[in-house]
């Protein structure tokens, strides 16, 4: 479960970059953060699936009305705890974890 600190890092981070959020569906603003974070796998093909490769972090809100999801990048955001991630965060670009 989230902290609730991080639920209000998170609030913050979204409406710093993109203020009130309306529903692409039916318009309505009124959202739950999901109380968890979400890999999406990042695949070298399509033709199969690669287990224990690269993952794009992110977290989902959804739409109270709808049920909409919207799926939002933590590197993006800012919110990676994690320097070695995957994610530049100046290019917002997915890139190989640096090792040193």
């Amino acid at each position: 479960m989230m902290s609730e600190d991080k639920k209000k890092q998170i609030a913050k981070a979204l409406t710093e970059r993109i203020g009130a959020i309306a529903c692409p569906i039916c318009h309505h603003s009124q959202y739950t953060l999901l109380d968890g974070y979400f890999a999406s796998s990042l695949q070298n093909g399509y033709k199969g699936i690669e287990i224990g490769g690269r993952v794009l972090p992110s977290l989902m809100i959804v739409c109270n009305h709808c049920g909409h999801l919207d799926n939002f990048s933590l590197g993006v955001l800012g919110l990676m705890e994690d320097e070695n991630s995957g994610i530049n965060e100046s290019t917002n670009k997915v890139e190989e974890p640096h090792h040193p």
